[in-house]
């Protein structure tokens, strides 16, 4: 018997991605928690805290930890962004800014932690987000998308403030 494939022209519902790639993004992930947890730590204690809180400008003094946080949020998100667009991932912004969203202010709701249990805690989260984010992403129809990472930013940012 003669034997066909049959191959179709519609493509897949996903983009594929490799096992391989799957764990670089999880190891990404987690060197972008731990960045953004050094680098508010650093900035915070060592840099905006000398600039801020001298004798005469007490006021802005409060906001040195928001300050710092924010900075490293989009430091950390700009080197998750380089790598995911060097691990060549399918919409790397998407998942860089719905995890920079729904992240946002993690060190400083953690802070009231030990300091390895807030730098654990949020090199496991934003692990897990862009894995997640990253897997969703793989969707090529991009509405759909669209609404499922919003879905899950309201969803994060909601289990954050409880």
């Amino acid at each position: 018997m003669n034997e066909t494939t049959y191959q179709s022209d519609t493509p897949a519902i996903y983009t594929p991605m490799s096992t391989t790639q799957l764990i670089q993004v999880a190891v990404f992930g987690l060197l972008t928690g731990l960045i953004i947890w050094g680098l508010t730590y650093a900035l915070e204690n060592y840099i905006l805290r000398s600039l801020l809180c001298q004798q005469n400008q007490i006021v802005s003094c409060g906001t040195v930890a928001q300050y710092s946080e924010a900075i490293a949020t989009i430091l950390g998100g700009a080197a998750g962004l380089f790598a995911l667009v060097k691990l060549q991932v399918f919409r790397p912004l998407l998942v860089v800014l719905a995890a920079m969203i729904g992240l946002w202010g993690l060190v400083g709701i953690l802070g009231e932690h030990a300091w390895y249990i807030t730098a654990l805690s949020c090199s496991a989260l934003y692990m897990l987000v862009y894995l997640l984010f990253t897997w969703l992403t793989r969707l090529r129809i991009f509405w759909i998308v669209i609404v499922l990472l919003l879905i899950l930013v309201v969803a994060i940012r909601l289990i954050l403030t409880i």
